[in-house]
């Protein structure tokens, strides 16, 4: 193949968002186009069974073009450029696909949720402190990651993707750290409270120099925000220590009746309205397990676990992050939840035990690498009577569903846009433990 430009025409879109197209029976992969569009494309790579390329200029777009918001958007939320119908479309025919090619059977009718807001959803942003003089002295702007960069930046001033009070915030906090030139920032972490209307600023600090004269030069920071505390993060080697710079060192939120104690360095996912969604959803697939225990492994701050304990007789919390611990811990106090019982430890050390219980369900949360094969194992040779597996990468989610096939069937399957603008998929596999032949 010629390594010359060529103009070709995009076929779909597949995860996690490149953009497909043929040339000559070849499959292409470049970083831009929409389904439909003739693009013009320069080869970057030429490997045996595909092609890498970049997309120069959109030749032919299509109606479903946008103009994006954000001037980065290619660096954080790449779908921007399509419709917000078509984003969804997107998504839907990339988990069938996935999940059809792995599972070996048909997925046209898997339902997907939209996020009732597209624009200022999210409730964390991190943004990079980029110097014009390199690593040291110079003017100060905040900044992603050119994609797939380590070291080349996209100057970020505002972001749609988050409220704009927190935009306004953002604001300040550039000229705050250019006027002053405080070098140990390398990062500013924001963290907003829907329900509470509050946010929780975040420096990531490369030493401890100058904080106390940091906390006073902000001290009245909250008189023109809703701030409810500033933290700053040092790192010290591979350790990172917590210091308070002013007001509570923690978020709140609420979310469907249950409060939340959220941390500095905690997860807790971004969309709080489409979790709503998710929450009832769960609800939905363990009626009827009033009497019974529930697992609720990967369970972090008890995110889903203390929502279902007032729904079901007890759940077992398995979290082996201390961090993740202490907020839990903190979590049931405020709920009363009486009947959740902390697990200490990894899920795949508590599983066997778990499974000694006899529990009527359990809920899977895990990270992008999926769930451990020795688990999935146990989960098939022993199923529980229902299994609720929220995934955030539908690549590993199609292997792990197809090791627990022999023994669970798929009650329900939907995808939850928790991330509109963008090429990320939760999606949530509701399996029930296959009846005797």
């Amino acid at each position: 193949m010629s390594m010359a430009a060529r103009i070709l025409k995009i076929e779909k879109i597949v995860y996690p968002g490149r953009s497909m197209a043929l040339d000559e029976g070849k499959v292409v992969f470049t970083d831009r186009g929409l389904p439909g569009e003739s693009v013009e494309v320069e080869i970057v790579r030429d490997r045996k069974s595909y092609v890498e390329a970049r997309t120069v200029r959109v030749v032919e777009p299509v109606p479903l073009r946008v103009e994006p918001r954000c001037s980065h958007y290619l660096a954080c939320s790449p779908y921007q450029d399509m419709s917000y119908d078509l984003q969804l479309a997107v998504k839907k025919t990339q988990v069938e696909e996935i999940l059809g090619r792995e599972l070996k059977k048909s997925f046209s009718d898997i339902a997907i949720v939209p996020s009732p807001e597209i624009w200022g959803y999210r409730n964390r942003i991190r943004l990079r402190v980029v110097r014009d003089g390199g690593g040291g002295a110079g003017r100060v702007s905040f900044a992603y990651h050119e994609p797939g960069e380590r070291a080349a930046f996209v100057p970020v001033d505002a972001c749609f993707l988050v409220p704009d009070r927190i935009n306004v915030l953002i604001a300040e906090l550039r000229a705050f750290i250019d006027t002053e030139d405080w070098l140990a920032v390398s990062e500013v972490e924001i963290r907003d409270s829907r329900s509470r209307g509050k946010a929780l600023v975040v420096f990531h600090l490369e030493t401890a120099a100058r904080l106390e004269e940091m906390a006073g030069k902000l001290a009245d920071l909250h008189l023109r925000h809703p701030v409810t505390g500033i933290v700053g993060l040092v790192r010290e080697g591979r350790e990172v220590r917590e210091e308070s710079l002013g007001g509570a060192p923690r978020l709140d939120e609420v979310v469907r009746g249950v409060y939340y104690r959220i941390g500095p360095r905690s997860f807790f996912q971004v969309n709080v309205p489409i979790l709503e969604r998710v929450f009832d959803d769960l609800a939905a697939a363990l009626d009827g397990f009033d009497d019974a225990s529930i697992a609720d492994l990967y369970c972090g701050l008890g995110t889903f676990g203390i929502f279902l304990a007032r729904r079901v007789r007890e759940v077992f919390g398995v979290e082996s992050d201390p961090e993740n611990i202490r907020y839990l811990k903190k979590n049931l106090q405020l709920n009363r939840a009486g009947n959740f019982a902390v697990c200490e430890g990894t899920s795949e050390a508590w599983l066997p035990e778990i499974l000694e219980r006899e529990v009527g369900a359990i809920i899977l949360d895990p990270p992008r690498k999926g769930v451990d094969p020795g688990m999935l194992k146990a989960l098939a040779a022993d199923p529980v009577p229902r299994l609720a597996y929220l995934s955030c990468n539908p690549t590993t989610l199609a292997r792990d569903l197809k090791l627990l096939a022999p023994a669970y069937e798929i009650a329900d399957l939907r995808i939850y846009d928790f991330f509109p603008h963008t090429p990320h998929i939760e999606t949530l596999a509701v399996l029930a433990k296959k009846r005797p032949s």
